[in-house]
């Protein structure tokens, strides 16, 4: 006679199925187990506390592995969570991350701004000057915005935009000004715009972020460097193996997309951790509690995302923004990827680095999705 028991997974092993397979999750040694359709049947009895076999061998390897146990009677499992599992009433926006763009100005002319309409996947986080209208807010203007940052809890600040050297000494005022009040800073610069006296100016107080387009010179630079990619040169990955090197893949229409890109394989999920993966049950892992101000002081969801605006903090506090719009913003925050119809489907949506800027863009939908490169319904990667 074979003796059934009950399996459950450990309060850090969270198990997601998708339409035909599952996946593993461990959050204490972030590690992901991929599922064929039977380990997911199986898993799935276990899990809803049905009476398993004691003798089922891939039960008794998660066991061996440190993911499970068997238990004699049905048991509850508390699941692994961060902070309070109430909001208090009254409490600001969890507003984790803005973007500042303090300058509008460039005098390239580099092929892949976004002043030509060229999309990339790191582009919120690279160079841009953007073709709009409207007076840049000056330095008093910013000093404002980020003490209201501050109430609001903001917890890191990108000072970004044209080429910030144009107005170095406007943004060497908005970083003394900053410094000290959110846990990081990150500020972006063309790589043809550093000099060691610009990063002496910087003196430690913010994080370089460095945009390029050439190659020769990045072995040895020790800044986090976004090197840029055009559809030609995907297959090319020589810049992957050099530390602190981050492609940023450039798609110029929906016809230059390919299942080739590397930004949309399984490789993306190297970079899962405990807090994105529950903070991506209610987030957008990108778009969630982040906004950008820009330089005519309108308010959008993503540097990249120019036809959505909140407001314009010239004519009204950042504050009242978020109180008038907060059901708008919501929208962007939580469209997490369950609300995706091809992503709610998938098994590892809530690792999935989703660019919604991207998405939009070849879909012409905010909830579209055309980069990526598995399957759900089959459980395979195409």
């Amino acid at each position: 006679m074979v003796i059934k028991m009950y399996f459950r997974l450990n309060t850090e092993c969270f198990f997601i199925r998708g339409k035909k397979c599952g996946a593993i999750f461990d959050l204490i040694m972030n590690k992901i187990y991929a599922l064929n359709q039977k380990e997911t049947q199986i898993l799935t009895l276990a899990e809803k506390n049905e009476p398993i076999r004691i003798d089922e061998e891939f039960l008794n390897e998660l066991m061996r592995l440190r993911l499970g146990n068997f238990y004699l009677n049905k048991t509850y499992i508390q699941k692994l969570r961060l902070g309070s599992p109430q909001e208090m009433p009254g409490l600001p926006p969890k507003l984790h991350r803005a973007f500042l763009e303090i300058n509008n100005s460039c005098n390239r002319d580099c092929w892949f701004c976004g002043y030509y309409g060229i999309r990339r996947s790191l582009g919120c986080l690279g160079c841009n000057k953007w073709n709009e209208n409207g007076k840049a807010l000056d330095i008093e203007k910013w000093k404002e915005l980020i003490d209201g940052l501050k109430d609001l809890d903001c917890i890191d600040i990108y000072i970004t935009g044209g080429d910030l050297t144009l107005s170095w000494k406007k943004t060497i005022g908005v970083l003394d000004y900053a410094y000290g009040k959110f846990n990081k800073i990150y500020l972006t610069l063309n790589q043809q715009s550093i000099s060691s006296e610009k990063i002496s100016d910087l003196n430690g107080r913010a994080d370089l972020i460095i945009q390029s387009q050439e190659l020769d010179n990045l072995n040895s630079n020790r800044f986090p460097t976004l090197s840029i990619v055009s559809p030609e040169e995907w297959k090319c990955e020589d810049s992957t193996r050099i530390k602190n090197i981050f492609n940023d893949y450039v798609i110029k229409d929906g016809n230059s997309y390919s299942k080739d890109l590397p930004m949309m394989s399984k490789e993306k999920f190297s970079s899962f951790n405990m807090h994105k993966f529950l903070n991506n049950f209610e987030y957008h892992p990108c778009l969630g509690q982040t906004l950008s101000i820009c330089c005519n002081g309108n308010v959008i969801p993503c540097p990249m995302m120019r036809n959505h605006s909140f407001g314009n903090v010239k004519t009204e506090e950042l504050y009242s923004i978020f109180e008038r719009r907060m059901g708008d913003i919501d929208k962007f925050w939580k469209l997490n990827l369950d609300k995706i119809e091809k992503c709610s489907g998938c098994e590892f949506r809530y690792v999935c680095a989703d660019c919604r800027a991207l998405e939009e863009e070849l879909t012409g939908k905010i909830d579209g999705k055309m980069l990526c490169s598995y399957d759900p319904v089959k459980g395979t990667w195409l």
